[in-house]
């Protein structure tokens, strides 16, 4: 059984899957399964996968025939992984080689966790790509036990690719499909189900973002996908319903359902529309984001301020004052 099987979607990025794969095939940890899910590219994606299988026998390349999106292509790895740990690497992100080697030093000397996590950095360029990173270790690792410490659940990142999974832990467990934003529901849910999680302090991965390309730039742009986060956090609502941890982590759930559906309303401030457009949607949004999750009342709004920014905090304010003074018909 491979220690870590590492799940990597790929969907048109001949550009910069290769400096990917690069940090994964350098990674100084021995027994990881590297999986690639091709989602039916149209570029030389595919071509460049295979090549790299050909050299390196612990890659395999997955081919759907038809665009499926990063959710379901992320649960097809899911259904292939074999190794105890599951981890998650987008394809124009890049990782540091002892990324996990390090993580599974933490798996192995605190008596197998539920979940890691390390730290990310957001860059533009390859300028930290095999390169020396000693430097970016910060402090010791941290055991957390969610529910002693809750605020730990709202600052962790909502992402999956700076985590790794233990299987066992998965098991019927998969990812919202046709949606964006699917790692929030993922790795909120694993996250308070976990009874122990453990931080690595270093910065291991290297998110590239991009505002005007890949996935993520769709949330700068107008685009129809903005109400696919309550998809996704009405999944989170669901999920921890199932749970015994659902009561304890209820004011969280909240949170973290207030402070992502804002900073989707936030987003829509840079999209190139017209005022009226944007008052439009940003109006709606905060209509929808009312009806499911509530006003303040009983919110630690400067905990909610850090999580999505003050000024989209205020926004949702003054729109809700106006609700209040709005006469209504009768």
């Amino acid at each position: 059984m491979p220690k870590i099987s590492i799940i990597v979607p790929v969907y048109n990025e001949e550009e910069y899957v290769s400096t990917c794969l690069d940090s994964l095939i350098n990674q100084t940890l021995d027994d990881i399964e590297i999986i690639l899910i091709d989602d039916s590219s149209t570029d030389n994606s595919l071509n460049i996968l295979l090549d790299y299988a050909k050299k390196y026998p612990n890659i395999k390349v997955y081919h759907n025939e038809k665009n499926i999106g990063q959710g379901a292509s992320r649960n097809r790895g899911l259904s292939l992984a074999t190794g105890e740990y599951i981890g998650f690497v987008d394809s124009d992100d890049y990782i540091r080689n002892t990324m996990y080697e390090d993580m599974y030093k933490s798996v192995l000397n605190n008596n197998y966790p539920e979940l890691v996590t390390t730290d990310i950095l957001f860059v533009k360029d390859d300028g930290y790509a095999n390169r020396d990173l000693e430097f970016l270790s910060i402090g010791k690792e941290k055991i957390i036990n969610p529910i002693q410490d809750r605020s730990a659940v709202i600052f962790e990142s909502p992402a999956v690719c700076n985590k790794i999974f233990r299987r066992d832990t998965l098991k019927d467990f998969y990812f919202v499909e046709d949606s964006l934003f699917e790692d929030i529901s993922f790795s909120y849910t694993k996250y308070m189900e976990a009874s122990k999680v453990v931080s690595v302090p270093s910065i291991n991965y290297f998110y590239r973002r991009d505002i005007n390309r890949g996935v993520s730039s769709v949330n700068y742009k107008e685009n129809n996908h903005i109400t696919d986060i309550f998809k996704v956090l009405d999944r989170l609502e669901s999920d921890m319903r199932k749970s015994s941890r659902y009561e304890v982590f209820k004011d969280e759930i909240k949170l973290i359902q207030l402070a992502y559906s804002l900073i989707r309303v936030e987003e829509v401030n840079n999209w190139q529309v017209d005022i009226d457009k944007k008052s439009l949607v940003k109006d709606k949004m905060f209509s929808l984001i009312e009806e499911k999750y509530g006003n303040l009342d009983d919110v630690d709004i400067a905990l909610l301020e850090s999580k999505c920014g003050i000024n989209i905090v205020d926004e949702y304010t003054n729109y809700l004052d106006n609700e209040k003074e709005r006469p209504k018909s009768l």
